[in-house]
């Protein structure tokens, strides 16, 4: 396998792939090639994407690399997705998941005790989204799951490794500034989006499906019949019309 192949059989792995590639999971696949000699590949991709315009990027994030669309066009890409956005993560679960963070491997437990509350119902979400994994068992009676954080983590935060977080006083603060940038995010290109279609094709707005109500000249006196719909019985519905009856021909 020549310089060349390699390099275009990492770039389709990248393009393929819906998460962050390591450089020992692209060795396993790609087979008999140097550690060195594939991150040279991977640098030159690099180089070029950025060189020719391109408007994607490729980025070294969660342990690995992944090809990102450029922040100038996420509307467009929003826009495909629109819908399939996932909720904001809430203050109890950044506050679990920063514990979680630094303290792992950790019980459920012990994340209550330092939380002071029940957290069963923050960590089935945090291992909902994949941002928490079960990394093994703990020794004390009953042998409690241990949890961690998971490569998902990672990328969710834009972070290469563990290595990259803030202190630990620090983390909790750094995890909401990240939710709180995603929303803002999301917001600009909700407006952007609006303005674009606005502009393109036309605003649309609704028009309700009865127009005008009452005829004109007439007015609705609340709990009076309309006219020509007859007397009502005591339980509300109209009464099938009757002919007059003629004197001497009731029974």
């Amino acid at each position: 396998m020549d310089r060349a192949e390699a390099k275009h059989i990492i770039e389709a792995l990248l393009f393929a792939t819906d998460g962050p590639l390591s450089v020992p999971k692209l060795r396993s696949i790609i087979g008999h090639i140097d550690g060195k000699l594939l991150r040279q590949l991977v640098a030159e991709l690099q180089q070029e994407y950025e060189r020719d315009e391109h408007s994607f990027a490729l980025v070294e994030v969660g342990g690995g690399f992944q090809i990102y669309t450029k922040p100038e066009y996420a509307k467009w890409v929003q826009e495909l997705f629109r819908g399939k956005r996932s909720a904001k993560l809430t203050a109890a679960a950044l506050e679990s998941l920063a514990i979680v963070a630094y303290k792992q491997p950790i019980i459920k437990a012990d994340i209550e005790v330092i939380r002071g509350v029940n957290v069963e119902g923050v960590m089935a979400t945090l291992l909902e989204r994949n941002l928490v994994q079960v990394v093994g068992r703990d020794p004390r009676p009953g042998r409690p799951l241990l949890y961690g954080t998971t490569p998902e983590f990672l990328r969710y935060f834009g972070l290469t490794s563990l290595s990259d977080l803030p202190r630990i006083e620090e983390l909790e603060e750094y995890l909401k500034s990240k939710e709180a940038e995603r929303e803002r995010l999301d917001a600009e290109i909700d407006q952007e989006l609006k303005q674009y279609q606005a502009q393109h094709y036309g605003s649309q707005e609704e028009v309700p499906l009865f127009e005008g109500g009452p005829s004109e000249g007439t007015e609705e006196v609340p709990g009076e019949p309309a006219a020509g719909a007859g007397p009502l019985p005591d339980d509300g519905e109209p009464l099938p019309d009757q002919a007059p009856e003629e004197p001497g021909t009731a029974s």
